[in-house]
């Protein structure tokens, strides 16, 4: 009896080796769930660096305007300037963020592009949710003051509300859930490798407003006040980025001519029927044109530069690079210059695929043992031209679920508890036993139909309840009732259905202090 006695040493051992276990359980991050959240932060780096080129080019246009009419364009002009300074400021804030977390996970020397230490679950936090000292509540601030500072030059009421959209600083909210702060959901007990990436979309949702404010003030300056110091003609194009195989298209537009009059439109030295440009393209890099128009005797010259880019399309899941069985599966879809209802996907392989709504396309019935792997393909006609792309994809199963417990805290908000000590008011209140697989990234619910509860008498025996449902048997509560402070159980054997009503059986249990 010794041997099995709580309170002996060798017990104290087995019972300290199962905590830590428990503990490493629970910290446990996929590695391809890190690697998923990589692909995702280069994706948003490489469109944050783009967008920073094209807002480059608009800032580069209202200066332009600026130098060409100070006295009209000069309010607009001082605006852009603000515009520029008080996002790059809060862009490079941002990146400094990002560095000072790496660098508490990976040493002095950590590197944002190459993050030794992905699954870090405490850096996050003891940068962004320290106490006087974290930026969480800064960011947040500085965001607000950022997203007022935007609404206010733009005044357009559908783009502040587009901007108050994308700065969202509501504390967000998860079925079983109720973070504290916006901070908190965000950057409580998060990898690395998700908090970086989350901190890269901010940055990129900064670039898009931005752009939208620049563009604005660009489209409020006055062209026609230009008419008292010249005329200028001008070749307004649908877009400056064209993919090969689809039709340039541009618009020319002479400043302060007489309505009353049609000038001559001239590319290069060919006559045109109207002040419209359309011409095919082929290949890839920058092109140039030029040209004339000829009104009242005057010829006024014009040219202007527009790139031609591959033909690409992007298909890229919302939770990570593969897809799994057993759940529906959402896929952003998207071919850069094609309306979004102009595109069509199939998939091969198990399984099918539909429109869930806009760009957003929800893969189902997927079956790793019949097709390890499928294929979506996309489809789209463009000026009666097909243009397609497609996209390999892995299946794998669902992660196992863990086992938990919901109960009511003092303010009578939901938690979650897996393990460890809890008050036995919230244990007998609580109606029983929860599974779900649950990481931050997955959230797909199981249905427990049975479970058993472990109990260690003073002698060292067990003494084991079975449950044949997910709630606590009349007996299971009794025994919770009669366990002293500090005592211990166990539930284990936990057995669920899957999404699919597949039965399984939990390999993970739980260890419950009384407190």
């Amino acid at each position: 009896m010794a041997a099995n006695n709580p309170n002996s040493p060798r017990q104290k051992m087995i019972n300290l080796m199962y905590l830590v276990f428990i503990a490493m359980m629970a910290l446990n991050v996929s590695s391809e769930v890190l690697d998923g959240f990589e692909l995702v932060e280069n994706s948003l780096s490489a469109s944050s660096a783009n967008s920073s080129k094209r807002n480059e080019q608009v800032k580069s246009n209202l200066d332009k305007a600026y130098q060409a009419n100070p006295t009209k364009v000069g309010e607009w002009y001082e605006k852009g300037v603000k515009v520029k300074v008080q996002s790059d400021e809060l862009y490079n804030y941002i990146d400094e963020l990002k560095l000072r977390i790496v660098q508490v996970s990976d040493g002095e020397k950590g590197d944002v592009g190459n993050i030794e230490h992905k699954d870090d679950l405490e850096a996050a936090s003891r940068v962004m949710l320290a106490p006087v000292v974290g930026e969480g509540k800064k960011l947040k601030e500085r965001l607000e003051g950022y997203r007022t500072n935007m609404c206010d030059i733009v005044s357009d009421p559908a783009k502040i509300e587009m901007f108050e959209a994308t700065i969202n600083t509501e504390t967000p909210k998860k079925a079983g859930i109720i973070a504290g702060s916006w901070e908190a959901a965000l950057f409580e007990n998060m990898p690395v490798a998700a908090a970086i990436t989350l901190l890269t979309k901010i940055q990129n949702d900064i670039r898009y407003i931005e752009g939208e404010a620049l563009s604005t003030l660009i489209t409020n300056v006055d062209v026609g006040d230009y008419r008292v110091n010249r005329i200028q003609a001008l070749v307004i194009p649908k877009s400056q980025i064209v993919t090969s195989g689809m039709p340039y298209e541009a618009q020319i537009v002479l400043a302060a001519v007489d309505s009353t009059k049609q000038p001559d439109y001239y590319l290069g030295e060919t006559l045109l029927k109207n002040d419209y440009i359309s011409m095919s393209t082929s290949g890839v890099g920058e092109r140039s044109i030029s040209g004339k128009v000829v009104a009242d005797g005057e010829t006024y010259p014009f040219d202007a530069k527009y790139s031609v880019t591959e033909s690409t399309a992007t298909i890229a899941p919302t939770l990570m690079k593969f897809l799994y069985e057993s759940i529906d599966n959402d896929l952003e879809i998207a071919m850069p210059g094609v309306p979004s209802g102009a595109v069509s996907a199939s998939l091969t392989g198990s399984g099918s695929i539909k429109l869930k709504e806009k760009n957003i396309w929800t893969v189902t019935g997927l079956n790793m043992s019949s097709s390890p792997n499928v294929k979506v393909t996309l489809n789209a006609t463009v000026g009666g031209r097909v243009v397609s792309a497609s996209q390999d994809f892995k299946v794998r199963p669902l992660p196992e679920p863990l086992p938990f417990i919901t109960y009511k805290d003092t303010d009578g908000n939901s938690r979650k508890f897996t393990h460890g000590q809890i008050a036995k008011r919230s244990l007998v209140d609580a109606p029983g036993v929860q599974a779900a697989i649950d990481d931050g990234v997955l959230n797909v619910p199981h249905t427990v139909t049975g479970f058993t509860m472990t109990v260690i008498d003073a002698m060292g025996n067990s003494i084991p309840e079975v449950s044949n449902s997910n709630e606590f048997t009349p007996r299971q509560k009794e025994f919770i009732r009669n366990l002293a402070r500090g005592k211990r159980f166990y539930i284990g054997n936990v057995k669920a259905l899957d999404p699919m009503g597949k039965p399984l059986t939990i390999r993970y249990s739980m260890e419950i202090i009384v407190n």
